[in-house]
């Protein structure tokens, strides 16, 4: 929350995977913070086959249905995690899932299997872990095992959010775009921190195209972790007006 108010920040949206318990320990960091506002969201990562991150903004985090869905989705990840440490276990790497689970207190995912990789001396960052066991084609690579698009739009249409496709540069095919958007998809993270100002222009023409909202975020993962650079991102009034607009109307 400092490092948000020192970057001038008017809105924060925490959007962790498939989650939502460090919305109140955010919330509660922020009014010492003032002029920042901070709100919660998700990310969830929809299996192969569709192979997205979505994210959800203006969620009700206590919404029975998305909490256990949440949970279910946790449970689809740790399951991962045991098919990812039982084939570096077959490769001759002594990890355990115990030691991935002291990474995080609530979603597991790769980056933390690379992290405890890390600790043990096994990997020295974490683009060599990917690079070496965990990315696609690797040895020790296991597919996702998370819902369907259709699935994560409904349930955070459901929870009285609405969703945006997160980092559209990472994904191979676009052409089920239109299709998406029938499903209720609302927006495109036009504004990524990692997009070229040549991809920010293709993808705004993407948006306005389909009558998507022009959405934003820096994907911020936290020091030692690859992403961590600058927080925030900046967006045309425009962009943020009708962005803000429509999280007023949520819940």
């Amino acid at each position: 929350m400092a490092r948000a108010r020192s970057r001038g920040l008017a809105l924060l949206v925490l959007t962790d995977h498939d989650t939502v318990s460090g919305f109140a320990e955010a919330a509660a960091a922020a009014p010492s913070h003032c002029g920042l506002e901070v709100r919660c969201g998700i990310e969830i990562n929809t299996r192969p086959g569709d192979n997205v991150h979505v994210l959800g903004y203006g969620i009700r985090r206590g919404d029975c249905g998305l909490l256990a869905r949440l949970s279910e989705f946790r449970e689809r990840r740790l399951m991962r995690v045991r098919m990812i440490v039982e084939n570096l276990r077959k490769l001759g790497l002594e990890l355990s899932v115990d030691e991935v689970r002291g990474e995080s207190h609530e979603t597991l995912g790769r980056p933390h299997v690379a992290d405890a990789m890390i600790r043990k001396g096994i990997a020295r960052s974490r683009q060599e872990a990917f690079n070496r066991y965990l990315a696609r084609g690797r040895p020790a690579y296991v597919e996702a095992m998370g819902p369907s698009l259709e699935e994560a739009l409904a349930l955070i249409r459901e929870a009285g959010g609405f969703s945006s496709l997160a980092h559209p540069q990472t994904v191979k095919d676009l052409g089920p775009l239109k299709d998406w958007v029938r499903l209720g998809l609302e927006g495109l993270e036009v504004h990524y921190a990692g997009h070229s100002p040549a991809e920010r222009k293709r993808f705004a023409d993407i948006a306005a195209s389909l009558g998507l909202l022009a959405t934003g975020g820096s994907d911020y993962h936290g020091p030692g972790s690859g992403r961590e650079g600058e927080l925030g991102v900046d967006m045309p009034d425009e962009d943020y007006g009708r962005f803000m607009e429509r999280l007023q109307r949520c819940g």
